[in-house]
């Protein structure tokens, strides 16, 4: 590097002596920063052109000054590394920031919007993950990928034979039997060309299939090695994925003031439509994780396929109740809502779930 690129990306101390909080618009190669003072008003600009220049900024940030950013790609490993040079790092959701940009959409507004987004209480940052958290977040986008690819591949394959009037029924396992079946017993009404398209359509969809068995065993594993989601799994309707995917969210349950809050973040409460005295409830959120709030309800539904109609245990008793008013769907939601109530009690403790009261007069209450 140049003299005078060098002299060009060094930090003037004195110009960032008298901010509290910078800015940074993340980005591959070209960051633009911004900083305030304690009474908000913008004393410092700069953009920096070069990574290797943008790591010497942030190691001659001053101990203990706010670093603001964007939720993206990096955003969780620079702000690890400014945790462990004492500084502290805000990563801001990019959806909330954007309702502060004014003017054009270009990197010295966008800052300038992430400076004025800080300043809003009313948004709460994004936890910085560790590196353990993020390798888990991983493996559970890589697993939903392929789920995603795997169900559209079955569902194309059975969409082309229908085209043929053959009706193959849904799921993985009727889809394997019944497709291999008509491979091996070719149908008069399957063309010589579409019944090798299909074989080679099976094949990549049982690679797949190997593939998400794979990486849910890498999932498996970690979750009975974490003593926190061992503990989640005491749960009816959370299990491994459930469980290791609310751990690498790192959600921080004590910000939220209730449980109800808490399940709201996910988005598994009704929509409001309230003005004055006139109080709207509509259908789910579907506000938040999405992932999340997908694996809850899941959950759930496999616990409603699994109840037994003649138990008389409380738990049991309150899912047929909601069975009975509110349909599969409706009963799947409630149960999803109220394990993610359960999840924040017992992220803040080490205890785990306890189905059965202990006192009688306590499962009387639960009724």
């Amino acid at each position: 590097m140049s003299k005078n690129t060098s002299k060009k990306n060094s930090l003037p101390a004195a110009d960032l002596s008298a901010c509290t909080t910078v800015a940074v618009d993340l980005a591959k190669s070209v960051f633009q920063v911004a900083g305030e003072d304690q009474l908000g008003q913008v004393i410092y600009e700069k953009r920096i052109r070069s990574r290797e220049a943008f790591v010497t900024f942030l190691q001659q940030l001053p101990a203990g000054i706010a670093v603001l950013m964007e939720t993206g790609p990096g955003a969780q490993a620079w702000g690890r590394m400014l945790l462990k040079q004492g500084n502290q790092p805000r990563i801001l959701p990019a959806r909330h920031v954007v309702n502060h940009r004014s003017g054009p959409k270009n990197d010295r507004n966008d800052v300038l919007a992430i400076l004025r987004a800080g300043r809003d209480q009313h948004i709460h940052a994004v936890p910085v993950k560790t590196e353990a958290s993020q390798e888990m977040q991983a493996l559970h986008r890589v697993r939903q990928r392929y789920v995603k690819e795997h169900t559209a591949m079955g569902n194309q394959m059975r969409g082309l034979l229908l085209e043929y009037g053959v009706s193959i029924p849904q799921g993985k396992a009727a889809i394997d039997r019944e497709i291999s079946r008509l491979l091996e017993n070719p149908s008069p009404l399957i063309p010589e060309l579409l019944s090798e398209l299909i074989s080679e359509l099976l094949e990549e969809w049982k690679t797949l299939d190997d593939r998400i068995e794979v990486i849910t065993g890498r999932v498996k594993k970690a979750a009975q090695e974490n003593e926190t989601t061992q503990r989640l799994m005491t749960v009816r309707g959370i299990g491994p994925i459930l469980s290791s995917a609310v751990v690498a969210k790192q959600t921080e349950p004590e910000r939220f003031a209730n449980a109800r809050d808490f399940a709201a973040y996910f988005g598994t409460v009704p929509e409001q439509h309230s003005s004055g005295n006139t109080v709207r409830l509509g259908k789910m959120a579907k506000r938040g994780d999405a992932y999340i709030r997908s694996l809850a309800i899941q959950g759930a539904h496999a616990v409603l396929r699994q109840l037994n109609p003649n138990s008389e245990q409380p738990d049991d008793r309150r899912l047929q109740r909601w069975l009975s008013r509110h349909g599969q769907k409706g009963a799947a939601v409630r149960l999803a809502n109220r394990n993610l109530r359960i999840i924040w009690v017992l992220l803040q403790s080490k205890e785990v779930y306890r189905r059965q009261p202990e006192d009688p007069q306590e499962a009387a209450m639960t009724e």
